[in-house]
């Protein structure tokens, strides 16, 4: 997956951005679009690097004007995005990543007071009834409509969807 954050050119670059050490973690471009100009910070090497990824977004969500793209998507917000890839980045530590993400998406029903049966997200980002989207059955991760609510949770791109081959 390739994360690019974007900030306006008049900017201070948030912290870790200045780091020698993180150099080799993300590339740094001037994008132009008509008269506006803009940082874009690119982190392609994740999971490797994703520590620093969160670090910048973190920073990033206090500029005004910045945003960010997953895999050329753009997110509606750093905030939804810092808060996916966190999951996905906790995640990384667990033998069973698909039972921590099921997990993840039980506590969050939980909380809601969610108590549609038919809600079987595989993920805490796809709660079809917890989104207010509907009630519906049970579907398989390659449904369709699972595969539009992934879209619609911004979640999408994270390899945890991703059906064993």
């Amino acid at each position: 997956m390739t994360i690019a954050v974007h900030l306006p050119d008049d900017c201070s670059l948030p912290h870790p951005l200045g780091e020698e050490a993180w150099l080799h973690t993300f590339t740094h471009s001037i994008d132009a679009q008509g008269a506006e100009r803009s940082h874009v910070v690119t982190f392609a090497s994740l999971p490797e690097h994703i520590e620093v990824a969160l670090q910048v977004i973190g920073e990033s969500v206090r500029i005004p004007g910045s945003w960010a793209t997953v895999n050329g998507q753009r997110m509606s917000s750093l905030v939804a995005l810092w808060n996916r890839l966190d999951c996905y980045r906790q995640s990384l530590t667990v033998a069973d990543p698909q039972a921590f993400c099921t997990s993840k998406a039980v506590t969050l029903q939980a909380k809601l007071g969610c108590s549609a049966e038919s809600c079987a997200a595989p993920c805490q980002f796809l709660c079809r009834d917890c989104a207010l989207i509907g009630i519906h059955p049970p579907t398989a991760l390659v449904h369709p409509e699972t595969q539009v609510l992934a879209v619609l949770g911004e979640i999408d791109w994270c390899p945890n969807l991703r059906r064993p081959a």
